[in-house]
């Protein structure tokens, strides 16, 4: 998966805590095993219903992707704000 499907797939439609998602400044999009897939820069949300899409600019090349998560992931969802 390159960064910019794992990007699209990760950042909506999902039900999350819209104040907390802007109140930072990146986004990493992680697979089940921890690894970082993309990483972004939270630009907005859009609402679609009870759900919320994050908008944002995706950091193609980050040094992160491809390396473990340092931020803890507590979620099911596959989305942890860095």
């Amino acid at each position: 998966m390159s960064e910019d499907e794992a990007w699209q797939a990760g950042r909506g439609i999902w039900k999350f805590n819209a104040d907390r998602a802007l109140s930072q400044d990146e986004v990493q999009i992680i697979n089940t095993d921890g690894t970082v897939l993309a990483v972004a820069r939270i630009t907005g949300i859009s609402k679609h219903g009870d759900r919320y899409a994050l908008e944002g600019d995706l950091l193609r090349g980050d040094a992160r992707v491809g390396r473990p998560t340092p931020s803890s992931h507590l979620s099911r969802n596959p989305v942890t704000y860095a």
